[in-house]
Formats: structure tokens, C-alpha cells, sequence
């Protein structure tokens, strides 16, 4: 049960919440799209922070109209291997290990990456929502609401942390009784949505 100072349940977010990653993804999706031909724009490339990139390509017009998603995605997943992984954001690891609270990742990324990304801390989740769980990805409430459902807890006695505003909306949208943005990828000007902005996941164990 929640109490007045500590959350039903702590919903965690992957990419660049947890893990430093926001780089690493940007330069998978230039890699791929020069070797597809096709021009990347700033705004294009940061509509893909928070959310699976087949549900992007297939809202926004431009040359891919009529691909096959999954070919794509399986090619934006090759340009992964060859890169460094990313490391943990600072205070990840400490925020996992001592929370206390039933815990959930709920990513957009996929399984494999979670276990890359998180090696052993992913065993002290207690639920990991990834974007083969749902339907509908983030920004719609799905795989919050998902991950509340699957923890039997109430939806406003939880606290929930993303770095992105398609996160923040989905989190928001699950009805999540607090959400908490930290500036890892996206200024605080970006993040109004949120209830707390924060600048580390620091700041979020002091919560706990």
C-alpha cells in the first residue's frame, strides 16, 4: 500500500531515463536514414525521443509512405550493433537498487535492449512493459496503463519518471498521480506537463 511520503509503485522509463541513450539513438536514426537517402530534420529526429519509431514512420508523412514497418524497424535495429552502448544516467543505479516500492520499466524500446542496457538490474524489476506489450505506444496511456494494471495498484498512488514529452503525456494520459521529468534529454520548458521537473534521478530517490 502507498503511504502519504512513499508511492504505490515506481514506473520508470528506459531511454534516457535510466540509461544516457538519447545520442546513441539519434546517430542510429542518421546512420539509417543516410543509407536510406532520405533527408533527417531536428524536428523529425526528436519525434522519435519516446516513442517506437514504426508508430512515428507511420504518422509522418514522408518517403517511407507505403514501406513495410517491420522491414524498417529490423533495419534501424542492425544500425544498433555497431555502436558503443550507452551508460547509466547518474543516480540509475541507486534508484533502482534502494526504492522499496514495486517497481515496473515501461519502455519503448525492446526486451533485448532492456537487458543490454540494465544487465542485472533488470532483475529488480518487477514488471517490464516494452513495446511488444501494447498496441499503442507512447504518447497514448497504454503501457503505463498496462504496467498499473499488472502491479494491482491505483493509478494516482504511483509515481512515474520520463525524461521525454510523449512519456510525460502517456503517463499523464494513465492518470499516474505523479510524474517526474528529469532534464537528461529535453530542457524543463519541454517537460511542463510534468508535476516535478528534476535534473537527476537524485532527486527522485528523495522521494522514496
Amino acid at each position: 500500500m502507498s503511504t502519504p511520503d512513499r508511492p504505490a509503485a515506481l514506473l520508470l522509463d528506459l531511454d534516457g531515463t535510466l540509461v544516457d541513450s538519447e545520442e546513441f539513438h539519434r546517430q542510429v536514426f542518421r546512420d539509417w536514414f543516410a543509407a536510406r537517402g532520405w533527408p533527417l530534420g531536428d524536428d523529425l529526429l526528436a519525434s522519435f525521443t519516446g516513442r517506437r519509431a514504426d508508430d512515428v514512420l507511420a504518422s509522418e508523412p514522408g518517403p517511407w509512405a507505403g514501406e513495410d514497418l517491420a522491414v524498417m524497424t529490423a533495419e534501424l535495429l542492425g544500425h544498433m550493433v555497431s555502436l558503443p552502448r550507452p551508460a547509466l544516467t547518474v543516480g540509475a543505479a541507486e534508484l533502482i537498487a534502494t526504492t522499496g516500492v514495486p517497481l515496473a520499466l515501461v519502455t519503448s524500446a525492446t526486451l533485448d535492449w532492456a537487458r543490454t542496457c540494465l544487465g542485472d538490474l533488470l532483475e529488480r524489476f518487477d514488471l517490464v512493459v516494452t513495446r511488444d506489450e501494447v498496441a499503442n505506444g507512447k504518447p497514448h496511456p497504454e503501457p503505463y496503463a498496462l504496467a498499473i494494471r499488472e502491479l494491482g495498484v491505483a493509478a494516482p498512488d504511483c509515481l512515474a519518471v520520463e525524461d521525454a514529452p510523449a512519456g510525460v503525456a502517456s503517463a499523464l494520459a494513465a492518470d499516474v498521480g505523479t510524474v517526474v521529468a528529469v532534464t537528461s534529454t529535453f530542457p524543463a520548458g519541454r517537460l511542463a506537463g510534468a508535476h516535478l521537473v528534476v535534473d537527476t534521478l537524485h532527486e527522485v530517490s528523495a522521494l522514496l
